[in-house]
């Protein structure tokens, strides 16, 4: 029985599959939290906002952020295109494509904890 290793998903790649799947919590668990103070600061620092009491605005990490919020979003599509185009097998693309949705997402985690109090 041969392997069709650079085929559609099925079989063995659904399961690279919902380990892509597994790996996007982290990045769900910080978007939220980055999205909102991200939009705070740069609303603020832009004068459409009102900044909490004591808190200074301002554009650059705003936009940091918000950057870093949708960073694992848009990593993911970008590697599956690129594993794509190099003709990687489905299975070893997702599984690229899992480590570096998990990597993006935990260095997002790490910057909504930092920016927890921003």
């Amino acid at each position: 029985m041969e392997s069709n290793a650079t085929g559609p998903p099925g079989g063995r790649a659904a399961g690279a599959v919902a380990v892509v799947c597994l790996a996007f919590l982290p990045a769900l668990l910080a978007a939220l939290p980055l999205a909102l103070n991200g939009a705070q600061q740069t609303l603020s620092a832009l004068g459409r906002a009102e900044a909490p009491e004591g808190a200074t605005p301002s554009l650059g990490w705003g936009v940091v952020m918000l950057g870093t919020a949708v960073l694992p979003f848009v990593a993911a599509p970008v590697v599956l295109v690129a594993g794509r185009a190099k003709r990687i097998p489905w299975a070893r693309t997702a599984r690229i494509c899992a480590g570096v949705v998990l990597g993006c997402g935990v260095f997002a985690c790490l910057m909504a904890a930092v920016f927890a109090g921003a």
